[in-house]
Order: C-alpha cells, then structure tokens, then sequence
C-alpha cells in the first residue's frame, strides 16, 4: 500500500471513530475533539506523540489562560489580546515554541467563542475535547504502527 494511501485510511479512520466516541461520550462539542486528531495524525507513531504532547501542552496553557482572563477580566478586545500575548510568552519561557500558536488558538476558542456555561467550564470542555482527540489519534497510530510501541517498550 502507498505510503498517502495508507495515511489516508488511517486519518480517516482516526475521525470516524474519534467523532462516534465524542458524541457517544456526549462532549458538548465533538469537532475540536475531531479537528485534533486529525492534526495530530502522522505518517508515524512517533511523529504523532511528538505533535500530540505540543498541542496537549499548548491547549491546557491557552484553556488555563483563557480561563482566567475571562473569569476575571471579561471578554473585552484589551483583554483578549494580553491573554494572547502572555500564553505566547509563556509558552516561549517554558521553551514550548512550537505550542505557542496552538495556546493563542486556545485562548481565542476560550474567549471569543459564545459563553452558555461559565468561563472555567468552556475551558474545561475545550481542554477535555481536545485531550480525547489526542489519545484517540494515538491508539489508532499504536493499532497501526505498533513497531514503534512495542520497540520503545521492549526494554
């Protein structure tokens, strides 16, 4: 099977699933538990851990942030911006550079979004949903690249 062809099933069998067990654990919104597993999906195990661990780090950094500020602060334009720009430096002192754009997303998802529930229960969801796309997105890359598991266990 050519290497496209074969990350083509494996990415769509990675949605399908991820979108029935969203819905199934009734996640208020399944997509973004969808749209990261999808973005997490490589062409190895190995590859999706690494971009797995960044966006989970970059989610929970954008959700707490964005948490905090609309909590506290409010969802005004200057409000907003801070929080973008402090989860980036944050991101940047905590040497995660490639989590920063993913936290800003976060934030913006956080914030910008229409609140029907609390500030700190948007955060939540946001974090959970993503989380579960996340380990979705690597039991099917362990189902389908097991080598890479077990040669990392193996010793």
């Amino acid at each position: 099977m050519k290497p496209i062809i074969k990350q083509a099933f494996i990415t769509a069998v990675t949605a399908v699933s991820c979108l029935y067990m969203a819905e199934w654990f009734k996640l208020p919104q399944p997509f973004w538990a969808v749209m990261s597993a999808i973005i997490v999906m490589q062409s190895d195990a190995g590859a999706t851990i690494s971009a797995s661990w960044m966006r989970l780090v970059g989610t929970f950094a954008g959700a707490l942030v964005g948490g905090i500020f609309l909590a506290l602060l409010g969802n005004y334009v200057w409000s907003f911006g801070v929080a973008v720009g402090l989860v980036v430096l944050i991101c940047a002192f905590l040497r995660l550079i490639e989590s920063y754009r993913i936290a800003a997303v976060t934030v913006a998802v956080v914030m910008l979004t229409g609140q029907t529930t609390s500030p700190w229960m948007t955060a939540t969801y946001r974090f959970l949903e993503v989380s579960f796309g996340i380990i979705i997105a690597l039991l099917i890359s362990a189902l389908f690249d097991p080598s890479y598991f077990y040669s990392k266990f193996k010793k």
